[in-house]
């Protein structure tokens, strides 16, 4: 069960800033919207590097000619979807189509976006007769795990860190309040199994933050998806208890 995409292919010649790529496609220099504001893979040169784009409808109302997708590692043979402000919409599509019923079915399921919870916004609601599945979606790409035993580097902000700790306090409330609540790492590539870091001045808070809400009923999973130029796809969806396997 997929998702159909129009996406062209480019290839990059650089990074000029952090919210601009310049490549080529069709034989022309152009410039594309980088959807990502911060590192990307930790990439510092990013020459020849093949990617998938969005052309912009209308370029007289911006300065770029579309918006980079994902990018290729290995020559255009995978995809790593890089546009973090696709998923919340993508994986909404695909719960319509019942496509994640492993982890939780939709059918007969209203779902809602960016759900206000206290302090927080939870990215989607899925409600059916009897209680709420709330659901936070998890998409780095600063860090690309693209092997087993791959982790993640240190926060990238203080923000982003704040953030998601206050989502897991959210979930774990809402938890206990008798509604299902899941966060959710989803990596739009085939990512391996994730495995937690260990222990340091960076990760132990987050970790205890994890296990804590792990405790009082929030359930991790873990979303892989394939990116081609007409289709998105789920490959992978799984539960999965990696702040337990953390020392």
């Amino acid at each position: 069960m997929a998702i159909s995409l129009n996406l062209h292919l480019g290839t990059l010649i650089r990074r000029p800033n952090r919210f601009v790529f310049e490549g080529t496609a069709d034989g022309h220099i152009q410039r594309w919207h980088c959807p990502v504001t911060g590192s990307i893979g930790l990439i510092d040169n990013f020459s020849g590097i093949p990617c998938l784009f969005t052309p912009a409808i209308d370029c007289s109302k911006r300065t770029t000619q579309g918006t980079v997708e994902a990018i290729s590692l290995n020559g255009g043979k995978d995809w790593i979807g890089i546009n973090q402000t696709r998923i919340n919409g993508w994986i909404e599509n695909l719960l319509k189509k019942n496509a994640l019923r492993s982890m939780v079915d939709t059918i007969d399921c209203q779902i809602h976006r960016e759900v206000k919870i206290d302090d927080s916004r939870i990215d989607l609601a899925i409600e059916n007769k009897v209680k709420c599945t709330f659901l936070e979606l998890k998409t780095p790409t600063r860090d690309l795990l693209l092997s087993p035993g791959a982790r993640f580097t240190k926060p990238p902000s203080q923000t982003y860190f704040d953030r998601g700790l206050r989502h897991f306090k959210t979930l774990a409330k809402l938890a206990q309040s008798g509604h299902r609540a899941i966060v959710a790492l989803c990596f739009m590539y085939d990512a391996p199994e994730f495995t937690t870091p260990m222990r340091d001045k960076w990760n132990a808070k987050i970790i205890d933050a994890i296990r804590e809400a792990n405790l009082l009923g929030v359930e991790n999973w873990q979303i892989n998806l394939k990116i081609t130029p007409t289709s998105l796809r789920v490959t992978r969806c799984m539960r999965s208890n990696y702040a337990e396997n953390s020392n």
